[in-house]
């Protein structure tokens, strides 16, 4: 059996449809084939639960379109599986040469692609962790799921020359609203070398350079920054040694969680039972305009209202 996944986008949202693709690709002897966009592809194309990663490549969609579009329809699949519920992947599920198209339901579609005759999976509660959700589409095919796992590969060799114990600080954030304030992170830094005697390892993408030059101007030796100078392997092998990773939300967040390791999430706008942590400990305000969902937010005090105290009191379980 052939089965496709479109699932484009973002790096958390594809971690947490990997435990969709294992599960299928066990019970049903599945090959998996993905659709996925140039950030994810490494992780996908890597995955023991992959049979085929396809590279769609939206910077340059005008080249490469006619290309994935025969790739798709060259390929003969059982069954795509439309994950991404907006307009672009709905074409590409049209365009897939399938027997079977399925999608969310309604509800929980966006982009008006609830118009797409695809099958749809039932209606069910869409505040629950899309993990849960994306295992759905198992249930809609008569597989009850086992174990949620990623089985995301580190070999444990670290690419960098780091202390023996570190916690990962990963600075980024998708949008602005999502992100903890530069001071934060230094004070977090420093109390980390003060109270427990351990460094802050920085993570991040190239974004967030201006960030994390301004964390460490503050925080001195207590910082090991590594911003911008990782890729998703490098970095999973940095987020595998560490004793802890406090993150905001985004897609290292979901990458520690799958990689089994302590997590503090920092949450404001956002739902945390359905895009937080699927494993972890949250902090966050508890605010009337939570959660907003904004991008933008002119004074976004409910990342701001979090203090290194907070996070240094919870990561006192794991650092003793």
């Amino acid at each position: 059996m052939d089965i496709l996944f479109i699932k484009l986008g973002a790096l958390g949202d594809v971690i947490n449809t990997l435990p969709l693709a294992i599960t299928l690709h066990e019970q049903l002897q599945a090959r998996i084939h993905w659709l996925v966009e140039p950030l994810s592809y490494p992780l996908v194309s890597s995955h023991a639960s992959v049979n085929r990663a396809i590279l769609f490549d939206k910077k340059r969609w005008l080249q490469v379109f006619p290309s994935v579009f025969n790739e798709l329809r060259r390929q003969h699949f059982d069954i795509t599986l439309d994950l991404q519920r907006i307009i672009k992947s709905g074409l590409f599920c049209m365009a897939a040469y399938s027997d079977r198209k399925i999608g969310f339901n309604k509800a929980r579609c966006k982009e008006f692609t609830w118009l797409y005759p695809f099958e749809r999976i039932p209606v069910s509660d869409p505040s629950v962790h899309m993990v849960y959700q994306y295992l759905e589409f198992a249930r809609y095919l008569g597989i009850t799921p086992g174990e949620i796992r990623w089985d995301i590969p580190v070999t444990g060799r670290l690419p960098f020359d780091l202390p023996k114990e570190y916690v990962v600080l990963n600075i980024g954030a998708t949008t602005s609203a999502k992100r903890w304030t530069t001071q934060g992170f230094a004070s977090l830094a420093q109390g980390l070398m003060e109270r427990y005697e351990v460094h802050a390892v920085l993570t991040g993408g190239p974004t967030d350079t201006p960030v994390a030059g301004g964390i460490e101007s503050m925080a001195g030796n207590s910082v090991i920054n590594l911003v911008g100078k990782t890729n998703i392997q490098e970095l999973s092998e940095v987020i595998a040694g560490a004793v802890a990773v406090v993150t905001c939300d985004t897609g290292p967040m979901h990458l520690a969680v799958a990689l089994g390791k302590e997590v503090i999430a920092l949450i404001g706008p956002t739902n945390p039972q359905r895009t937080g942590p699927l494993r972890g400990r949250i902090i966050r305000q508890d605010l009337s305009c939570m959660p907003c969902n904004k991008r933008r937010c002119e004074n976004p005090i409910c990342m701001g209202g979090i203090t290194a105290e907070m996070v240094l009191d919870a990561l006192g379980d794991v650092l003793g």
